[in-house]
C-alpha cells in the first residue's frame, strides 16, 4: 500500500494534466447584509462579491494518490466491488461497501453488504465479524446478503450510509438504497435501513420513497433545516438528480429535479449518482460529486456542483471533470464513481472514489472477473476548504463584499499567495468609507500558504467594537487564491 501523497496544488495540476477553466463571479446583492457571525465562509460562488475586478472563481481538483485503498481479494468479492460510503466515527474510519461474487451473478442474492475499518484512513482492514455464514464459514466481513421481512426481503443496491445526530439510539446509523418490495411495479423502490452500531441492520418494512430506485442514493440530517435530505436519480436531460426532504427518515415525497447536465456538457451526457453532502467545515455549503456519463465515449468521470441551500446548484468548473479519468491502462481509465462521505485529516480533505478500466457497457461478468479489470477504491486529497477559490492573476484584482454582520475581534483567512503574490484586506463602514486604521493601505500584506491567517494592520489585529454594526470587506489580491474567511473571538 502506498503512503499518503501530500502535494502542492501546483503538483496537483501537473498530476492531473488539466487546467479547469476559471469562472467569472456574478455580482451579489450589494446592499443586503449577510450575517456571517463567527462562522467560516467559503468562496464557492458570487455570494460575497458585491463588486469585483479581475477576480474569478477557480475549481481546484484534488490530488490523486494512486493508492489502491480497497481491492477485491475475497471470494465474495470476485465479480466486482460497487457503491460505498466512508466516515470518521469516534476516532476511527469506517467504510460500508457492496460487492458481487461470480457464483451469485446475476441474481437477487449476488450482493454482499460488507464492512471495513481503518486507524488512519489509508490502510483498511476487513475484520472477521462472525455475522454471516458464507459457504459455511463466518470469519468474514459480510454484514448480510439479503435483509428485510416478508414483502421487503432482498439485497441492497446503491446504499448510502450516514450517521444521524438526531436519531434515537437504535437508529444512530441510517442507510438509503434500492430495495425490492412485493406489490410494487417495478418492484425496486427507495429503501431505508437503520442500525445502533453500523453492523447489525434493520430494513424498514415499506419503501421510504415510492419511486423507482437505481444507482447510489445520498441522505443526511440537514442541520440548517432540521430535516432529512434525500438525493437520487430523477428524469431531466436524461438521468438527473432530484431532492426531497422530510422531518422523518421513514417517508419522503418523490424527489424534485435540482441538477441536470447543460449545453456545456457532451451531447446526450447525463448524471448517474449524486454523492451529495452538507459540508461540515463552513457555513451553508452543500457539495455534490455526480458521475457524468458520456454516451459517445461510454465513460464516466466525476464532476463538482455547489449550493448554498441544497436546492439551487451551480457548477463552477464549467463542465470540466473534478476527478478525471486516468491514462489508458490505469485502474481508473474507464469509469469513476465518488464514494459517499468526506473525511477531514488535519488541514486536508480526503475523498474516496472507485475506478475501473472498464467502460460503462463493458461491465459484464466475463470482463469484470478478470483481475486486470477489477474496480478499485482510491483516495484523493485537497486542502481544507480547497475545492473552489477566488483567484487573481499576476495583474492583480479586487472585490468588495456586501455588508457583513459579524461577531469576533479578529479576521482569519484561508489563503495561498504565489511568487510575488499578496493579499490585503480593508474594512468599510456603513457609508462605504474606510475605517480608520483598518483600510487596505493599512493592511500588512499576507504572503505564503496559510490555512488560518489573522489579518493584521499597522496597529494590530484587533477589531475591537466594530462588530456592533455591519462592515464591508475590501480585498486586493495579486497572484493569489483566497478560499475562505471567518471572524473569530
Amino acid at each position: 500500500m502506498k503512503q499518503p501523497i501530500r502535494c502542492t496544488l501546483a503538483v496537483a495540476a501537473l498530476w492531473l494534466g488539466l487546467l479547469v477553466p476559471a469562472m467569472a463571479v456574478e455580482a451579489a446583492d450589494a446592499d443586503k447584509t449577510i450575517d456571517v457571525g463567527d462562522r467560516k465562509q467559503w468562496f464557492i460562488d458570487g455570494l460575497f462579491f458585491a463588486s469585483s475586478s479581475n477576480i474569478t472563481l477557480q475549481v481546484k481538483p484534488p490530488v490523486k494518490t494512486g493508492e489502491r485503498t480497497l481491492v477485491s481479494d475475497r471470494p465474495w468479492e470476485n465479480a466486482t466491488l460497487n457503491w460505498f460510503s466512508v466516515m470518521e466515527d469516534g476516532g476511527k474510519y469506517r467504510m460500508w461497501y457492496e460487492c458481487y461474487d461470480v457464483e451469485g451473478w446475476p441474481t437477487t442474492d449476488d450482493t454482499s453488504f460488507c464492512y471495513a475499518e481503518s486507524a488512519d484512513g489509508i490502510h483498511w482492514e476487513k475484520p472477521a465479524l462472525g455475522l454471516f455464514s458464507y459457504h459455511g464459514a463466518s470469519d468474514n466481513n459480510i454484514l448480510f446478503r439479503q435483509i428485510g421481512g416478508e414483502g421487503a426481503h432482498s439485497r441492497v443496491h446503491g446504499a448510502g450510509v450516514f450517521k444521524d445526530p438526531s436519531g434515537p439510539p437504535e437508529a444512530r446509523y441510517r442507510a438509503v438504497s434500492q430495495g425490492m418490495f412485493a406489490g410494487a411495479d417495478p418492484p425496486y423502490r427507495v429503501a431505508g435501513m437503520h442500525s445502533a452500531d453500523g453492523l447489525r441492520w434493520t430494513r424498514l418494512p415499506g419503501p421510504i420513497c415510492d419511486v423507482f430506485a437505481d444507482s447510489q442514493y445520498s441522505a443526511f440530517w440537514d442541520t440548517s433545516t432540521s430535516q432529512y435530505a434525500l438525493y437520487g436519480r430523477v428524469s431531466g436531460r436524461g438521468r438527473a438528480i432530484g431532492r426531497s426532504t422530510s422531518a422523518a427518515c421513514e417517508r419522503f415525497a418523490p424527489p424534485e429535479l435540482v441538477l441536470e447536465t447543460n449545453n456545456q456538457d457532451p451531447v446526450g451526457a447525463d448524471f448517474y449518482n449524486p454523492a451529495a453532502i452538507k459540508y461540515p467545515h463552513a457555513d451553508n455549503v452543500y457539495l455534490m460529486f455526480p458521475s457524468l456519463y458520456n454516451h459517445a465515449t461510454d465513460t464516466l468521470d466525476i464532476h463538482l456542483a455547489v449550493s448554498r441551500d441544497g436546492i439551487h446548484w451551480s457548477r463552477p468548473g464549467r463542465g470540466s471533470p473534478f476527478i478525471p479519468l486516468g491514462p489508458a491502462g490505469s485502474f481508473d481509465s474507464g469509469s469513476l464513481y465518488m464514494g459517499q462521505g468526506m473525511i477531514r485529516s488535519g488541514n486536508e480533505l480526503w475523498l474516496y472514489y472507485s475506478g475501473s478500466p472498464l467502460k460503462h457497457n463493458e461491465a459484464e461478468l466475463d470482463a469484470l472477473a478478470k483481475p486486470e479489470n477489477q474496480r478499485v477504491f482510491s483516495r484523493v486529497v485537497s486542502r481544507l476548504d480547497g475545492l473552489v477559490c477566488a483567484q487573481a492573476n499576476d495583474k492583480g484584482g479586487s472585490f468588495t463584499t456586501s455588508p457583513l454582520a459579524f461577531a469576533g475581534s479578529r479576521l482569519l483567512l484561508n489563503v495561498k499567495a504565489g511568487a510575488f503574490g499578496e493579499v490585503r484586506v480593508g474594512l468599510l463602514d456603513a457609508d462605504g468609507k474606510p475605517i480608520a486604521g483598518r483600510a487596505v493601505d493599512d493592511c500588512i500584506a499576507i504572503t505564503g500558504d496559510l490555512i488560518d491567517k489573522a489579518v493584521a494592520w499597522k496597529n494590530g489585529i484587533d477589531l475591537g467594537g466594530l462588530a456592533k454594526s455591519p462592515v464591508r470587506m475590501v480585498v486586493k489580491m495579486r497572484n493569489a487564491e483566497l478560499f475562505a474567511f471567518r471572524f473569530s473571538g
